[in-house]
Protein backbone atom coordinates (compact mmCIF):
# COMPACT_ATOMS: atom_id res chain seq x y z
CA UNK A 1 0.00 0.00 0.00
CA UNK A 2 2.67 2.51 1.40
CA UNK A 3 4.65 1.69 -2.48
CA UNK A 4 1.48 2.31 -4.59
CA UNK A 5 0.54 5.85 -2.35
CA UNK A 6 4.33 6.46 -3.69
CA UNK A 7 3.55 5.62 -6.90
CA UNK A 8 0.48 7.45 -6.93
CA UNK A 9 2.42 10.58 -5.26
CA UNK A 10 5.11 10.40 -8.06
CA UNK A 11 2.65 10.52 -11.12
CA UNK A 12 0.86 13.39 -9.81
CA UNK A 13 3.48 15.64 -8.80
CA UNK A 14 5.40 15.03 -12.38
CA UNK A 15 2.01 16.58 -13.95
CA UNK A 16 2.43 19.22 -11.53
CA UNK A 17 5.71 19.39 -12.64
CA UNK A 18 8.09 19.21 -9.61
CA UNK A 19 10.42 17.19 -11.56
CA UNK A 20 11.54 21.31 -13.25
CA UNK A 21 12.69 22.40 -9.64
CA UNK A 22 15.82 21.36 -8.03
CA UNK A 23 16.15 18.42 -6.29
CA UNK A 24 16.48 20.40 -2.82
CA UNK A 25 12.90 21.31 -3.30
CA UNK A 26 11.98 17.75 -3.23
CA UNK A 27 10.60 16.45 -0.32
CA UNK A 28 9.05 12.84 0.66
CA UNK A 29 11.16 9.19 1.14
CA UNK A 30 13.74 8.00 -0.43
CA UNK A 31 11.64 5.78 -2.62
CA UNK A 32 10.22 8.75 -3.87
CA UNK A 33 12.90 10.72 -4.27
CA UNK A 34 14.57 8.09 -6.03
CA UNK A 35 11.59 8.32 -9.12
CA UNK A 36 12.13 12.62 -9.52
CA UNK A 37 15.69 11.71 -9.94
CA UNK A 38 15.36 8.44 -12.20
CA UNK A 39 13.12 11.41 -14.32
CA UNK A 40 15.39 14.21 -14.27
CA UNK A 41 18.33 11.34 -15.28
CA UNK A 42 16.44 10.13 -18.41
CA UNK A 43 15.60 13.52 -19.22
CA UNK A 44 19.15 13.87 -20.62
CA UNK A 45 18.94 16.60 -17.11
CA UNK A 46 17.63 18.61 -19.91
CA UNK A 47 14.97 20.86 -17.57
CA UNK A 48 17.00 23.81 -17.87
CA UNK A 49 15.32 27.07 -18.46
CA UNK A 50 17.41 27.50 -21.82
CA UNK A 51 17.31 24.21 -23.77
CA UNK A 52 13.95 23.29 -22.18
CA UNK A 53 12.27 26.57 -22.22
CA UNK A 54 8.52 24.98 -21.32
CA UNK A 55 7.69 25.11 -25.10
CA UNK A 56 4.77 22.65 -24.88
CA UNK A 57 5.06 20.68 -22.10
CA UNK A 58 3.96 17.48 -23.68
CA UNK A 59 2.02 18.57 -26.24
CA UNK A 60 3.28 16.20 -29.44
CA UNK A 61 2.55 17.01 -33.21
CA UNK A 62 0.38 13.77 -34.23
CA UNK A 63 2.17 14.71 -38.25
CA UNK A 64 3.16 17.99 -40.40
CA UNK A 65 2.87 19.02 -43.83
CA UNK A 66 6.15 17.09 -45.18
CA UNK A 67 8.52 14.21 -43.74
CA UNK A 68 11.09 17.04 -42.94
CA UNK A 69 8.88 19.09 -41.07
CA UNK A 70 7.60 16.82 -38.51
CA UNK A 71 11.50 15.80 -37.45
CA UNK A 72 11.44 19.70 -36.75
CA UNK A 73 8.25 20.14 -35.37
CA UNK A 74 8.49 16.48 -32.98
CA UNK A 75 12.08 18.28 -31.93
CA UNK A 76 11.05 22.21 -31.09
CA UNK A 77 8.24 20.73 -28.84
CA UNK A 78 11.27 19.39 -26.59
CA UNK A 79 9.76 15.65 -26.33
CA UNK A 80 10.83 15.50 -22.89
CA UNK A 81 7.25 14.10 -21.58
CA UNK A 82 8.16 10.97 -23.02
CA UNK A 83 11.04 10.56 -21.44
CA UNK A 84 9.55 10.96 -18.34
CA UNK A 85 6.87 8.49 -19.34
CA UNK A 86 9.74 5.91 -19.94
CA UNK A 87 10.91 6.71 -16.35
CA UNK A 88 7.68 5.87 -14.74
CA UNK A 89 7.07 2.90 -17.06
CA UNK A 90 10.35 1.12 -16.45
CA UNK A 91 9.79 2.10 -12.61
CA UNK A 92 6.49 1.43 -11.49
CA UNK A 93 4.27 1.13 -14.18
CA UNK A 94 2.72 4.82 -13.48
CA UNK A 95 1.00 6.07 -16.80
CA UNK A 96 1.59 10.19 -16.71
CA UNK A 97 2.22 11.11 -20.18
CA UNK A 98 1.22 13.31 -22.97
CA UNK A 99 0.51 10.85 -26.00
CA UNK A 100 4.11 10.54 -28.45
CA UNK A 101 1.95 7.32 -30.03
CA UNK A 102 4.14 4.17 -29.95
CA UNK A 103 1.71 1.54 -30.39
CA UNK A 104 1.35 0.39 -27.14
CA UNK A 105 0.64 4.61 -26.46
CA UNK A 106 -2.36 3.53 -28.27
CA UNK A 107 -3.34 0.37 -26.56
CA UNK A 108 -3.30 2.43 -23.28
CA UNK A 109 -5.52 5.02 -25.38
CA UNK A 110 -7.65 2.71 -25.77
CA UNK A 111 -8.53 1.85 -22.49
CA UNK A 112 -8.73 4.64 -20.83
CA UNK A 113 -11.13 5.66 -17.81
CA UNK A 114 -12.44 8.81 -19.13
CA UNK A 115 -12.34 10.73 -22.29
CA UNK A 116 -13.19 14.37 -23.56
CA UNK A 117 -13.68 14.57 -27.54
CA UNK A 118 -13.40 18.65 -28.64
CA UNK A 119 -13.33 17.60 -32.11
CA UNK A 120 -9.06 18.36 -32.80
CA UNK A 121 -8.40 18.30 -28.83
CA UNK A 122 -9.11 14.89 -27.38
CA UNK A 123 -7.91 14.57 -23.71
CA UNK A 124 -7.70 10.60 -21.87
CA UNK A 125 -7.78 10.17 -18.20
CA UNK A 126 -5.69 6.60 -17.01
CA UNK A 127 -5.60 4.64 -14.20
CA UNK A 128 -2.46 5.19 -12.79
CA UNK A 129 -2.19 1.41 -10.88
CA UNK A 130 -3.17 -0.38 -14.65
CA UNK A 131 0.47 -1.09 -16.17
CA UNK A 132 0.27 -1.01 -19.56
CA UNK A 133 1.86 -4.58 -21.64
CA UNK A 134 5.76 -3.73 -22.49
CA UNK A 135 6.52 -3.06 -25.76
CA UNK A 136 7.37 -5.92 -28.05
CA UNK A 137 9.87 -3.49 -29.93
CA UNK A 138 11.98 -2.75 -27.12
CA UNK A 139 12.08 -6.40 -25.96
CA UNK A 140 16.02 -7.45 -26.16
CA UNK A 141 17.02 -3.52 -26.68
CA UNK A 142 16.95 -2.27 -23.00
CA UNK A 143 19.73 -2.90 -20.40
CA UNK A 144 20.33 -1.72 -16.98
CA UNK A 145 23.85 -0.13 -15.92
CA UNK A 146 24.89 -4.00 -15.15
CA UNK A 147 24.09 -5.10 -19.11
CA UNK A 148 21.26 -7.11 -17.79
CA UNK A 149 18.04 -7.03 -20.19
CA UNK A 150 14.89 -5.25 -19.40
CA UNK A 151 11.99 -7.14 -20.55
CA UNK A 152 9.09 -5.77 -17.72
CA UNK A 153 8.34 -3.18 -15.62
CA UNK A 154 9.10 -5.47 -11.96
CA UNK A 155 12.31 -3.80 -11.60
CA UNK A 156 13.45 -0.36 -10.37
CA UNK A 157 16.33 0.90 -12.28
CA UNK A 158 18.61 3.67 -12.86
CA UNK A 159 19.83 4.99 -16.21
CA UNK A 160 19.08 2.57 -19.27
CA UNK A 161 21.40 1.46 -22.39
CA UNK A 162 20.90 -0.13 -25.59
CA UNK A 163 22.98 -3.13 -26.24
CA UNK A 164 26.03 -1.05 -27.54
CA UNK A 165 25.89 0.62 -23.86
CA UNK A 166 24.66 3.86 -25.24
CA UNK A 167 22.66 5.61 -22.43
CA UNK A 168 18.61 6.09 -24.25
CA UNK A 169 17.12 9.13 -22.82
CA UNK A 170 14.07 9.47 -24.96
CA UNK A 171 11.93 7.31 -27.82
CA UNK A 172 10.06 8.62 -31.05
CA UNK A 173 7.18 6.07 -31.53
CA UNK A 174 9.01 2.33 -30.62
CA UNK A 175 12.46 3.74 -31.55
CA UNK A 176 14.95 3.50 -28.70
CA UNK A 177 16.99 7.54 -28.68
CA UNK A 178 20.49 7.47 -27.38
CA UNK A 179 21.69 10.45 -25.23
CA UNK A 180 24.12 11.51 -28.60
CA UNK A 181 20.96 11.21 -31.03
CA UNK A 182 19.18 13.59 -28.87
CA UNK A 183 21.73 16.56 -28.73
CA UNK A 184 21.92 16.14 -32.26
CA UNK A 185 17.99 16.19 -32.91
CA UNK A 186 17.93 18.83 -30.55
CA UNK A 187 21.38 20.88 -32.65
CA UNK A 188 19.18 20.60 -35.63
CA UNK A 189 16.24 21.87 -34.28
CA UNK A 190 17.54 24.70 -32.81
CA UNK A 191 18.77 25.94 -36.50
CA UNK A 192 15.50 25.39 -37.65
CA UNK A 193 13.80 27.49 -35.18
CA UNK A 194 12.50 31.46 -36.07
CA UNK A 195 12.64 33.21 -32.73
CA UNK A 196 10.36 36.18 -32.89
CA UNK A 197 11.18 39.08 -29.81
CA UNK A 198 8.18 41.39 -31.20
CA UNK A 199 4.48 40.37 -30.47
CA UNK A 200 3.51 42.41 -33.62
CA UNK A 201 6.08 40.30 -35.90
CA UNK A 202 4.31 37.29 -34.96
CA UNK A 203 0.94 37.62 -37.20
CA UNK A 204 3.51 38.14 -39.69
CA UNK A 205 3.76 34.25 -39.78
CA UNK A 206 1.12 32.47 -38.45
CA UNK A 207 -1.38 31.29 -40.60
CA UNK A 208 -4.25 32.53 -38.04
CA UNK A 209 -4.60 36.06 -36.02
CA UNK A 210 -2.26 35.85 -32.84
CA UNK A 211 -3.95 36.95 -29.70
CA UNK A 212 -2.07 37.34 -26.93
CA UNK A 213 -3.47 36.77 -23.37
CA UNK A 214 -4.22 40.74 -21.52
CA UNK A 215 -3.90 39.19 -18.53
CA UNK A 216 -0.84 37.52 -17.07
CA UNK A 217 0.08 36.78 -13.65
CA UNK A 218 2.04 39.12 -11.61
CA UNK A 219 5.77 38.73 -12.27
CA UNK A 220 5.39 37.60 -15.46
CA UNK A 221 6.27 38.58 -19.01
CA UNK A 222 6.29 37.90 -22.64
CA UNK A 223 9.57 37.02 -23.85
CA UNK A 224 9.72 34.98 -27.86
CA UNK A 225 7.50 33.26 -30.10
CA UNK A 226 8.77 30.48 -31.68
CA UNK A 227 8.02 28.44 -35.31
CA UNK A 228 9.45 25.73 -37.24
CA UNK A 229 11.36 26.08 -40.52
CA UNK A 230 11.93 23.91 -42.83
CA UNK A 231 13.02 23.56 -46.34
CA UNK A 232 9.77 24.84 -47.66
CA UNK A 233 10.11 27.82 -44.96
CA UNK A 234 8.44 29.01 -42.04
CA UNK A 235 5.57 26.44 -40.57
CA UNK A 236 2.98 29.21 -39.97
CA UNK A 237 0.30 26.66 -38.43
CA UNK A 238 2.16 25.97 -34.62
CA UNK A 239 3.19 28.99 -32.56
CA UNK A 240 4.88 28.30 -29.27
CA UNK A 241 5.01 31.22 -26.65
CA UNK A 242 7.57 31.48 -24.20
CA UNK A 243 6.49 33.81 -20.68
CA UNK A 244 9.31 34.39 -18.40
CA UNK A 245 8.76 34.66 -14.34
CA UNK A 246 10.16 36.80 -11.85
CA UNK A 247 9.27 34.14 -9.11
CA UNK A 248 11.13 30.73 -8.61
CA UNK A 249 8.64 27.59 -9.29
CA UNK A 250 6.43 29.34 -11.76
CA UNK A 251 6.32 28.90 -15.52
CA UNK A 252 4.15 29.87 -18.44
CA UNK A 253 4.17 28.85 -21.76
CA UNK A 254 1.65 28.53 -24.75
CA UNK A 255 0.94 26.56 -27.82
CA UNK A 256 -1.15 28.05 -30.36
CA UNK A 257 -2.00 25.96 -33.58
CA UNK A 258 -4.36 26.40 -37.31
CA UNK A 259 -7.26 24.03 -36.55
CA UNK A 260 -7.35 21.28 -39.33
CA UNK A 261 -6.87 17.19 -39.65
CA UNK A 262 -3.30 17.73 -39.53
CA UNK A 263 -2.24 19.55 -36.04
CA UNK A 264 -5.39 17.73 -33.57
CA UNK A 265 -3.23 16.00 -31.04
CA UNK A 266 -4.71 13.76 -28.25
CA UNK A 267 -2.62 13.92 -24.48
CA UNK A 268 -3.69 12.51 -21.67
CA UNK A 269 -3.13 12.22 -17.91
CA UNK A 270 -3.35 9.46 -15.04
CA UNK A 271 -4.57 12.87 -12.47
CA UNK A 272 -7.43 15.29 -12.84
CA UNK A 273 -9.42 15.79 -15.45
CA UNK A 274 -12.48 17.83 -16.13
CA UNK A 275 -14.47 19.75 -19.10
CA UNK A 276 -14.85 23.54 -18.22
CA UNK A 277 -15.52 26.33 -20.04
CA UNK A 278 -13.34 29.43 -21.85
CA UNK A 279 -15.55 32.70 -23.26
CA UNK A 280 -18.32 30.05 -23.79
CA UNK A 281 -16.40 27.32 -25.83
CA UNK A 282 -15.52 23.77 -24.15
CA UNK A 283 -12.05 23.43 -22.86
CA UNK A 284 -9.98 21.17 -21.31
CA UNK A 285 -8.39 21.55 -18.12
CA UNK A 286 -5.86 19.10 -16.66
CA UNK A 287 -4.47 18.70 -13.18
CA UNK A 288 -5.74 22.59 -12.38
CA UNK A 289 -2.43 23.47 -14.23
CA UNK A 290 -2.88 23.24 -17.96
CA UNK A 291 -5.68 23.64 -20.61
CA UNK A 292 -7.24 23.37 -23.98
CA UNK A 293 -9.67 24.99 -26.20
CA UNK A 294 -10.76 26.06 -29.58
CA UNK A 295 -11.61 29.00 -30.67
CA UNK A 296 -11.96 30.78 -33.99
CA UNK A 297 -10.04 27.66 -36.22
CA UNK A 298 -7.39 27.80 -33.50
CA UNK A 299 -6.34 25.29 -30.95
CA UNK A 300 -5.00 26.87 -27.86
CA UNK A 301 -3.06 25.20 -24.94
CA UNK A 302 -1.56 26.51 -21.87
CA UNK A 303 1.19 25.12 -19.83
CA UNK A 304 1.84 26.26 -16.54
CA UNK A 305 3.51 25.52 -12.99
CA UNK A 306 2.88 27.02 -10.03
CA UNK A 307 -0.30 28.87 -10.57
CA UNK A 308 -3.67 28.45 -9.06
CA UNK A 309 -6.24 26.88 -11.67
CA UNK A 310 -8.23 30.27 -11.05
CA UNK A 311 -5.31 32.15 -12.58
CA UNK A 312 -5.14 29.64 -15.47
CA UNK A 313 -9.12 29.96 -16.29
CA UNK A 314 -8.28 33.90 -15.98
CA UNK A 315 -5.11 34.00 -18.56
CA UNK A 316 -7.43 31.76 -20.78
CA UNK A 317 -10.51 34.24 -20.50
CA UNK A 318 -8.37 36.95 -21.06
CA UNK A 319 -7.11 35.80 -25.26
CA UNK A 320 -9.75 37.42 -26.68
Amino acid sequence: MKTKKTVQKFSRDVDAGLHHLEPAQWKGSPEYLELLELSRVLAGQDFSEASHKQAVLGRVRNKTYNQQEEKIMKMNAKLRRPVIILASLLVAGVLSISIVKPSFAQELLDRALNKINLGNIIASQMDPDQAPPFPEAWKGKLFDKNGNKIEDYTKKLGEVYNAEGEQIVNFDGDKLITKSEQEQRDKEAAANRLIVKDPAELDRYALFTVKLPKYLPEGFAFDHGEFSKGEQGVNGKYLDLIFTSEKNGQKLSMQFRYSDEETAYEMSTSGKLEKVQVNGADAVMMDDRSLDWEADGVLYSINTLGLDRSEVLKIAESIR
